[in-house]
C-alpha cells in the first residue's frame, strides 16, 4: 500500500469538510475524497461503487451516503478504483470473482483516512461489485461491519452469465422449445451452470462474531443477483455458525430497485434506500452499540 497525499484539514468553518486524498498506487495513484464532520468522528464509513462510469468520485450513491454519514458524526471516504475516473491505470476486466486488487486499493485508502483522522474502526458499504470488495475488508480487525447492496453470492458462469445478459426466462423458454438444443445441453448442464458459492462471501461470515453484515436486495430480485439458490447458500453458511454470530447477519428485500443501478433510481427511491442503509452503517460504529472485538491491528502500510 502506498502513502497518502492529503491536503491540510481546516479546523474551523461549516459542519461538513471535504478534502481530496491521493494514495500512491503502482505507477500512479488512487483518488479518493474524505468527508468529515466538524467534531472528531466516531468512525469511518468507506463506500465502494460497482463497476462503470460515474460522474463523481466513487458514485452517486457514495457521494449521497457521505453527506448522511457526516450528519451522524461519522467520517466518510469514497474512491475511484485504479483505471476509473480520477485514478489512472488500465483494467483488463472487471469481475466479481476477482476483487483482490480493488480490495488492496480500498485497504490503502481507508488506512490513510484512519491515520489522518486518528480513528480506529470502520464500516464498509458496497454496491454489486463493491459489495464483494466490502466483504473482503471484513477480515480486517478494524472493520466492524459491512452493508452490501445487491451482493452476488454465487459465482456466475456458463448459463448463469448468459441468463443475466438476455434474461433467465427467455433463455429457458428457448432451450425448452428446441429438442436438439436440449439434447446438446443436457450432458453439460452441471458444468454450464457453475453456480458455486463465492469464497469471498462465505469467508466473510466467519467474522460475524465481531462484525455485523447486512445484505440488501431490491426489485426485481433477479436483477440484484438474488435467487433461491443464493438464499440457500447464505442459510447453509449461517447454520454452521454459533447462534450469537448468526444474530449479527440480516438479509432484507426492499421494494425499490434494482439496487445494482442505484445511480439511476428516482431521487425518492434513492432517499428511501439510504434511509434503510444509515442505521446499518452507524450502529456498529456507535460506542454504546459496538460488539466486543479483539485489539485492533493497524492496517499494513506497504504493498
Amino acid at each position: 500500500m502506498g502513502a497518502g497525499r492529503v491536503q491540510p484539514l481546516p479546523r474551523s468553518g461549516g459542519r461538513v469538510r471535504q478534502f481530496p486524498v491521493f494514495v500512491d498506487w503502482r505507477a500512479g495513484h488512487v483518488a479518493a475524497v474524505v468527508t468529515v464532520p466538524d467534531a472528531d468522528p466516531e468512525g469511518i464509513v468507506i463506500s465502494l461503487a460497482g463497476t462503470g462510469r460515474h460522474n463523481v468520485i466513487g458514485s452517486t450513491m457514495c457521494a449521497q451516503l457521505s453527506q448522511r454519514v457526516v450528519a451522524q458524526g461519522l467520517a466518510s471516504v469514497r474512491l475511484d478504483y485504479a483505471g476509473v475516473g480520477d485514478s489512472p491505470g488500465l483494467v483488463a476486466a472487471w469481475t466479481p470473482s476477482d476483487v483482490e486488487e480493488a480490495a488492496r486499493q480500498a485497504r490503502a485508502v481507508v488506512a490513510v483516512a484512519m491515520d489522518a483522522l486518528d480513528v480506529g474502526r470502520f464500516v464498509a458499504v458496497g454496491t454489486c461489485y463493491g459489495s464483494r470488495v466490502a466483504l473482503t475488508l471484513v477480515s480486517e480487525p478494524s472493520c466492524v461491519g459491512a452493508v452490501c447492496l445487491a451482493p452476488p453470492v454465487l459465482e456466475l458462469g456458463g448459463l448463469s452469465r448468459i441468463g443475466r445478459q438476455v434474461g433467465e426466462r427467455t433463455i429457458l423458454s428457448f432451450v425448452k422449445s428446441n429438442a436438439a438444443l436440449r439434447r446438446l445441453i443436457r450432458p453439460l448442464r452441471s458444468t454450464l451452470r457453475a453456480r458455486r458459492p463465492a469464497a469471498t462471501v462465505v469467508g466473510a461470515f466467519e467474522h460475524l462474531d465481531r462484525a455485523r453484515i447486512a445484505f440488501l436486495y431490491g426489485t426485481p430480485p433477479f436483477d440484484d443477483h438474488y435467487s433461491q439458490r443464493a438464499r440457500e447458500v447464505v442459510d447453509a453458511s449461517l447454520e454452521a455458525l454459533p447462534s450469537g454470530a448468526r444474530e449479527h447477519f440480516e438479509l432484507r428485500m426492499l421494494p425499490w430497485g434494482p439496487l445494482s443501478t442505484f445511480d439511476i433510481l428516482s431521487p425518492a427511491d434513492q432517499d428511501a434506500v439510504l434511509d434503510v442503509v444509515m442505521p446499518l452503517v452507524s450502529g456498529p460504529l456507535r460506542v454504546d452499540e459496538r460488539m466486543p472485538a479483539p485489539d485492533v491491528v493497524p492496517l499494513p502500510t506497504k504493498r
